[in-house]
């Protein structure tokens, strides 16, 4: 008798079970039919076309550079808190990875699409003027992110010739300058090749409604 009723219970668990990933899988197809739901499953090299090695390669000092943060900053912490002996110059060592994760990460975010938008007025706004501000945003972010990589770059020469050092390390400024006006540039160049993909796109669209008509 019990053991009628353990396999009773055992089937309604299952059951259940079952039904549960049955639903969860359901819910999961029907994110995945939608197509603003689906670019969140996509890597971000899957989308740069030509540039996916150097995106491949930024995704993994991006990836390294949030690890040795998150380690730094629990160390530093740890130390401060438990012991009363934080890491010297932590707290410089922070703030250049931070830096240099960001500016490591924003290529990414690029052509991905990823970054903040305010969709106020998209319900109002026809496909074709979609693509043309898609295009009209990425030029306009292009150009301030060069302009950002040139003050960058001027600050770096500077900071080159002046033989500045940081306040608590004495490390030289310059170098770290000039690896953030590097990666500041490559966004520019994924910006710049985001566009030409939807100049490209929208040729081979108008090419084969041509050949249809």
């Amino acid at each position: 008798m019990d053991n009628s009723k353990n396999k009773e219970g055992a089937s309604i668990d299952s059951g259940g079970t079952a039904s549960s990933i049955d639903h969860n899988q359901n819910l999961l197809n029907k994110e995945l039919r939608n197509p603003v739901a689906l670019e969140e499953y996509i890597r971000p090299f899957e989308l740069a076309g030509s540039l996916s090695l150097p995106i491949r390669m930024l995704t993994v000092i991006a990836v390294f550079f949030m690890f040795a943060l998150t380690a730094l900053t629990t160390i530093d912490v740890t130390g401060r808190y438990m012991f009363n002996s934080p890491v010297q110059g932590g707290v410089e060592l922070i703030e250049f990875m931070l830096g240099l994760m960001i500016f490591s990460a924003l290529p990414l975010v690029s052509v991905k699409r990823a970054h903040i938008t305010v969709e106020l007025f998209d319900n109002f706004m026809s496909k074709g003027f979609k693509r043309y501000r898609e295009v009209f945003v990425l030029i306009a972010s292009a150009a301030m992110i060069g302009f950002i990589t040139e003050r960058m770059l001027s600050t770096g020469l500077e900071a080159y010739e002046a033989e500045d050092i940081s306040m608590h390390l004495d490390l030289p400024m310059a170098p770290i300058y000039f690896t953030l006006t590097t990666l500041s540039a490559i966004s520019v160049v994924v910006q710049v090749y985001m566009v030409w993909k939807y100049v490209l796109e929208d040729m081979q669209e108008k090419n084969a409604e041509d050949k249809l008509v």
